[in-house]
Order: structure tokens, then C-alpha cells, then sequence
């Protein structure tokens, strides 16, 4: 049986003692020590604790979140996400980007989604209107609503376009001043108000490296919880200009043969999968 993952807002009665417990600080999650998940396994189910491991270190008042039924060859089981310090003994603290590589599509969704809702929680705690505070929507619905004025608030998704920019068999990879390791990635940006994506796109190149593109085509799109951003991919192909990097967003841009690529972002984003598909096209025309 593969893993599933089924999202659900609403959870009546008291949390079982077998449900999961993802328990984060910000950008990592707390598992199980690699010593201890390597007796039973390697999957993300292994690595998470039970409410029932948690029940002594987590204060009965604290908010948690029910995000849904994560199913696999353990059975369909309730998934609780709360945003806590505690690091009992046999967990640790990891990086939710380290993992992106092993993640299968179930687990990357629920931690994700985890994530997002965790963080969104903690951010709207009182109303932006008057100062209220803010409480569960009375019909369970995934809202803030605030008791003084009824404003209602929901978790905010940030379009985002990203794109591989090609030129015959090289790809324009940039280094954004972000990347501490030496990294290369696709070309991204925020979409603004009254943008379509494909006008997002074009402006975002057109600023970061100073070239213009065409014939752009939709790939694929991936939720993408560090910045709870919809990340929307695409392919355009190079027309013209000369490459002029946006100081203050990137250090370096370069058009890379699809041989000889630089070191690039992890498997598990959609930047990777975009560089990989535009690699494994090119072999494909070559062959």
C-alpha cells in the first residue's frame, strides 16, 4: 500500500493516542533519532511521533490542528500539528529542506500543508482591523474569525511564477543572493496585482537578468511551504538582450550546457524537476 494523504479540517472528540503528532519550530519538525527510525524504517511514518510519545510534554491548552488522514501500510491514521520548543529524549530538531529529497508526495504534502497552517496560526493570533483576538471558525472551517468585529481571516497562498529560460541545449541558471552554498536555480518570482503569470514571468526575467523571452509553456506547479508560495512552472525559450544581473537579487546568471551543469537545487522542488525534465528532453533529442 503507498502512502495517502487526506486533507480534512474538522476533528471531533478527543485526539487518539495512535494519531501523529507533527510538532514544528518554523522551518523544522520534530522525528525520531536516525538510531532509533533505522530499526524500523526509513519513511517519514517511522521518523514521526505519536500523540501517545508526546501526551507527558505537551500542556493541555496548547492549539493544535487537525490536518487530515495519513494512510499507508500502518492504516489510515489522524495526523494533529502543533506549533511547540519540546525535544524529548529520542527526537531531534531537522530541517524540513533537508528532507525534500526522500520525501514521497504524501509525506511532502502533510508536512507542507503542516507547515503553512502552523505558521499562518502563529502569524494571526489577533485582527488586523481592530486588535481582537482571534478564534476557530464556529463551522470548522480552516479561518480565523475575530470575536469583537467578525472579520475573518484565511490562510494566504502567495503565487509565485518559476522558469527554466533555454537557448538551444543551455539553460539560464541564476545564483540568487540568497544561496549561502554556491548554488544555481531556475529564475522565480512574486506575481504582483492585475498580473497575469505569463506577464509575471516575463517582468521577473526581464529585471533579474535583463533578457527577453518567448514561447512560454505551462510544466507543472507545486505547493512550496517556506514561504507558503504556489509555485507555477514554466519553459520560455531566450529571444534577445544581454545578461545584466538585478544587484540587490542576483550575484550571478549564466546560460549552462545542459552536460555541464553547476550544482544545483535539491530533488524534491519544482526548480530541480524543471532542470531535470529540459536535461532529460535534450538527451532525448540528442539520442
Amino acid at each position: 500500500m503507498t502512502e495517502a494523504f487526506s486533507v480534512a479540517t474538522q476533528w471531533h472528540g478527543a485526539i487518539p493516542r495512535e494519531a501523529f503528532a507533527i510538532i514544528m519550530q518554523g522551518t523544522r519538525v520534530l522525528l525520531r533519532e536516525s538510531s532509533l527510525a533505522q530499526e524500523v524504517g526509513d519513511s517519514l511514518a517511522d521518523r514521526l511521533p505519536k500523540y501517545s510519545d508526546m501526551l507527558w510534554h505537551i500542556d493541555a491548552e496548547a492549539e493544535w490542528h487537525f490536518m487530515g488522514q495519513f494512510s499507508g501500510v500502518w492504516g489510515d491514521t489522524p495526523v494533529m500539528a502543533w506549533s511547540l520548543s519540546i525535544a524529548p529524549d529520542g527526537f531531534i530538531w531537522i530541517d524540513v529542506r533537508s528532507l525534500l529529497a526522500s520525501l514521497t508526495p504524501a509525506s511532502y504534502d502533510l508536512l507542507g500543508r503542516s507547515m503553512q497552517v502552523l505558521e499562518w496560526a502563529d502569524k494571526h493570533r489577533f485582527c488586523g482591523r481592530c486588535g481582537g483576538p482571534m478564534q476557530a471558525h464556529s463551522r470548522g472551517e480552516r479561518a480565523r474569525v475575530c470575536a469583537p468585529c467578525g472579520s475573518s481571516i484565511y490562510p494566504r497562498i502567495n503565487p509565485c511564477v518559476i522558469a527554466i529560460i533555454s537557448r538551444g541545449d543551455e539553460l539560464l541558471l541564476a545564483q540568487s543572493t540568497r544561496f549561502t552554498n554556491g548554488m544555481y536555480s531556475a529564475l522565480a518570482g512574486f506575481m504582483e496585482v492585475g498580473e497575469s503569470a505569463e506577464q509575471t514571468l516575463i517582468r521577473e526575467v526581464r529585471e533579474e537578468v535583463g533578457v527577453e523571452i518567448s514561447n512560454i509553456r505551462y510544466h507543472a506547479s507545486q505547493s512550496w511551504p517556506f514561504s507558503s508560495s504556489l509555485m507555477i512552472g514554466f519553459f520560455a525559450e531566450y529571444v534577445g538582450g544581454e545578461i545584466i544581473c538585478q544587484e540587490d537579487e542576483i550575484v550571478d546568471a549564466q546560460f549552462f550546457h545542459y552536460e555541464q551543469l553547476p550544482l544545483l537545487p535539491p530533488k524534491g522542488s519544482i526548480a530541480r524537476a524543471l532542470i531535470d525534465q529540459f536535461i532529460t528532453e535534450r538527451q532525448t533529442h540528442h539520442a
